[in-house]
Parts: structure tokens; C-alpha cells; sequence
């Protein structure tokens, strides 16, 4: 079993982070978010956010402070 987390951007429809894990854990939406900062940071709007459902991994203290810390605004449907 394999888990895949993403990052698609909604005006290209490009897949532009990814992470792949054994496991369903806070650490694979973490990751993904990293990986999305390491190889966009100087690429992201300004006003670019994140949009996510409300499972306990976005809702996570942890994972919000990741977002924050990075200028990223989140939304959840």
C-alpha cells in the first residue's frame, strides 16, 4: 500500500509537489508542503494558499503552523 499526497496548481492543472509514503501520517502532508517550499520558494504568488478538506491532517496545529510560517493561506471545503 502507498499513499500519495499533492499539490496541484489550479490554473495550470500541473502537479507541482508530491510526496509518497507507507504510511498515513501528519508527516506526508507535512513533507508535501516542504518539498512545495523547497522547489517553488521563489515561484509562489504571494497570495497563493492551499486548499485542502478538513481530515485531521490539515487540521493539525502543526501543519497550519507549516503553512503560516511560509506565507501560505489555507482554506478548507
Amino acid at each position: 500500500m502507498a499513499y500519495l499526497s499533492t499539490v496541484k496548481d489550479a490554473s495550470t492543472n500541473e502537479i507541482v509537489a508530491y510526496h509518497v509514503s507507507d504510511r498515513l501520517t501528519l508527516d506526508i502532508a507535512t513533507k508535501t508542503i516542504q518539498k512545495l517550499i523547497h522547489h517553488h520558494k521563489g515561484t509562489l504568488h504571494p497570495e497563493a494558499f492551499i486548499h485542502s478538506d478538513q481530515g485531521s491532517h490539515y487540521t493539525s496545529p502543526k501543519y497550519q503552523a507549516l503553512l503560516k510560517k511560509h506565507g501560505l493561506g489555507q482554506s478548507m471545503s
